[in-house]
């Protein structure tokens, strides 16, 4: 780890030392990384079901297109009130964000859709410039209609860097399994969702069981545009197996809350412009782990199917 990046988090721990357990004031090395890894790297798995709104297709289980492949870029601008996620002396900062990858899709039998993705990921912060990072993150798996609930298993690695790729900092493999049960109300497309999952990291502190639920609304608020208004709230709970038991001196269980605004236009299937606000609070045992976040977004996102 960079001289730079332990002397910015010897000022964080320093600013916490006041309110917390002294079993607690030191946190573990790069403390929000996993936290700030699930936040902003995204990891496509399916099509968006927002575009039925668009197409006017009235089957809320999309079809998957028939191309195979698909090539993806996307580049996003973020303001946060709370850069370092913690709950002392929160920090104003912005990021950008550019993730590029390559997917692949098919359907089996009319039913079974089965997908993978590889994406490399950059993230640069404009002040805080050690929480600088890239990563390398992927997918496979497979999704199902049953009824009319989906049913959908992945496996997700991700591998975290330094901003220059030279040092790995994290590595988490994710197993998750998910059912959600899309449905219209009016102009309004609902997607409820509840999922489970088991992360094994490296190193093994990070490893967890998490599960939860949330809902997405979406509608197209102007006949004959290409726009997009959707809505989302979610709640998970994380309970560590290990995490740093000599620093901070309990079992970690985190409850997160999350919700979101926002509009998309997309002027066609290649692509989107898009304008959201997020708002995220961690209820954690572990107190250097409790933080509440707002973060609004600026993105552009294009793809190719070929």
């Amino acid at each position: 780890m960079s001289t730079k990046r332990l002397t910015c988090l010897a000022a964080l721990l320093a600013s916490t030392a006041v309110s917390v357990p002294a079993q607690a004031q030191q946190a573990p090395p790069d403390n929000a990384i996993d936290d700030r890894t699930r936040q902003q790297v995204r990891l496509p798995s399916e099509e968006e079901p927002e575009e039925a709104l668009l197409t006017g297709d009235t089957d809320i289980v999309l079809t998957r297109p028939t191309r195979l492949f698909t090539v993806h870029g996307d580049v996003e601008s973020v303001l946060t009130d709370n850069a370092f996620l913690t709950e002392v002396d929160p920090v104003t900062d912005a990021y950008v964000q550019a993730q590029m990858g390559l997917g692949v899709g098919t359907r089996i039998g009319g039913k079974l859709d089965l997908f993978a993705d590889a994406s490399i990921v950059s993230v640069r912060y404009l002040d805080a410039e050690t929480l600088d990072y890239g990563a390398v993150s992927g997918v496979i798996g497979a999704a199902l209609p049953v009824g009319r609930v989906r049913l959908s298993a992945a496996y997700q690695p991700v591998m975290v860097f330094e901003r220059d790729f030279t040092s790995r900092q994290l590595t988490t493999h994710r197993f998750r399994l998910a059912a959600s049960l899309p449905f219209a109300v009016g102009k309004v497309l609902a997607e409820p969702q509840v999922y489970g999952e088991r992360t094994v990291a490296h190193p093994a502190d990070y490893s967890a069981w998490s599960g939860g639920g949330g809902l997405t609304l979406s509608t197209a608020p102007i006949p004959r545009l290409p726009l997009v208004a959707f809505g989302t709230i979610g709640y998970q709970r994380r309970e560590f197996d290990s995490y740093f038991p000599g620093l901070i001196g309990v079992a970690r269980k985190d409850d997160v809350m999350n919700a979101g605004i926002g509009i998309a236009w997309r002027p066609g299937t290649w692509g989107e412009v898009r304008l959201a606000w997020n708002f995220q609070r961690n209820w954690s045992t572990s107190d250097v782990n409790r933080y509440q976040t707002h973060s609004g977004h600026l993105g552009v996102a294009a793809r190719l199917r070929f």
